[in-house]
């Protein structure tokens, strides 16, 4: 299973700015001290999900992203399918009134599964009793006079809501939470985890890399690795990416668990890469060749965007990456195993980045840290 869309942050926002448009209008006005808190969302995500994505301030991302020199270049608010069917509508209420929702929206979660699609995810919020009324009021603020369809599954209510164009979205209210997606089918997942017990609280890989966030957090777990050669079978393995946003750059944080059985094979793999160093993309591995490199690079009067790049990494790294991206898209196929897969299937995106790439093993586990740097 590849993690594709989901880390392109436009579709970040995408995403999240569907579920502000599906419901937040009503749901914002629950405060966390009323919501379901204690709630472990985790135990109904489905365990069979390709990537996750974790955050607890819709507010702040609403409000920075936009300010990024970048933004224009990620924003795919109208390319992902999500926004079409209703976001447009409510996007300009939010960024509006950011100001009455702090405090108010919290901790969201987002499953992606499979096949990889903008629809096929299941988008969760914590809330008390109350919040399942929370669909009903919206589409009474909107306008829209519908009693929803209700059906049972396994003994439990999922109420079917229509949406623009003729769509419909499936909501299900388990304790302490609510559960929205456009696929009924999944809803029934988010069932069958909770009921069976089965769900990504129980996979090992998944619980190795995740931990709790302090505040302000935006994290992306996904069935991948930084550089995909290292670990040829994916469903083994788990990669972490706290996303961080500033103005001149976006830069990607985390570790990568694989079973105790494929480290080795990582490692090997991972001093075996042969260096390449030409013309705006460099590759190396072994700490004292990436030391002896940003030496070189430091020593040099005047320095290039990418010099910066190179010099900015860690020389305590075990292998580094910086690659420009126009010049990987010119020649991607020969990049494709260096590179994850949400970025490959979205070059066009990431041209006009600088990508540096550095990866550490700390305390048994690989960390990662992968920096766009925009190029104006």
């Amino acid at each position: 299973m590849k993690l594709r869309t989901v880390g392109k942050l436009g579709v970040v926002l995408s995403i999240i700015l569907f579920c502000i448009g599906v419901g937040l209008y009503s749901f914002a006005r629950l405060s966390f001290a009323e919501s379901g808190k204690d709630t472990d969302l985790l135990a109904s995500v489905p365990a069979d999900c390709i990537g996750l994505l974790e955050t607890d301030n819709i507010e702040s991302i609403v409000n920075v992203f936009p300010q990024t020199t970048y933004a224009g270049q990620l924003d795919t608010l109208q390319r992902t399918g999500l926004l079409s069917v209703i976001g447009n509508e409510m996007a300009p209420y939010i960024i509006n009134n950011t100001h009455d929702l702090h405090n108010r929206m919290d901790y969201m979660m987002v499953s992606f599964h499979a096949p990889i699609s903008p629809r096929n995810l299941v988008v969760y919020f914590k809330t008390n009793e109350s919040g399942k009324k929370f669909v009903r009021e919206m589409m009474r603020k909107r306008g829209v006079d519908f009693v929803p369809r209700k059906e049972s599954y396994r003994g439990k209510s999922i109420e079917i809501y229509p949406v623009r164009n003729g769509d419909f979205v499936a909501t299900y209210t388990g304790k302490g939470f609510l559960a929205i997606s456009y696929q009924k089918a999944l809803i029934e997942k988010v069932i069958d985890a909770e009921k069976d017990k089965i769900s990504l609280r129980q996979d090992k890989g998944f619980t190795a890399v995740a931990h709790t966030k302090i505040a302000n957090f935006l994290t992306l777990y996904g069935r991948t690795a930084a550089i995909p050669l290292l670990v040829p079978n994916s469903k083994e393995c788990w990669g972490e990416f706290d996303i961080h946003l500033n103005s001149e750059v976006f830069y990607l944080s985390g570790s990568m668990y694989a079973p105790d059985s494929s480290m080795h094979q990582i490692e090997e793999r991972m001093e075996s890469f042969q260096t390449q160093s030409e013309d705006s993309i460099l590759i190396l591995s072994g700490q004292e060749k990436i030391d002896s490199c940003i030496s070189r690079v430091l020593a040099v009067p005047q320095h290039t965007l990418f010099d910066e790049c190179v010099s900015n990494l860690s020389r305590d790294a075990s292998l580094i990456m910086v690659a420009d991206m126009d010049k990987v898209a010119q020649d991607l196929n020969r990049y494709k195993g260096y590179l994850p897969t949400f970025i490959y299937d979205h070059i066009e995106l990431f041209r006009s980045f600088i990508l540096s790439v550095q990866i550490t093993k700390v305390n048994g586990l690989f960390s990662h840290i992968l920096v766009f740097t925009y190029k104006e």
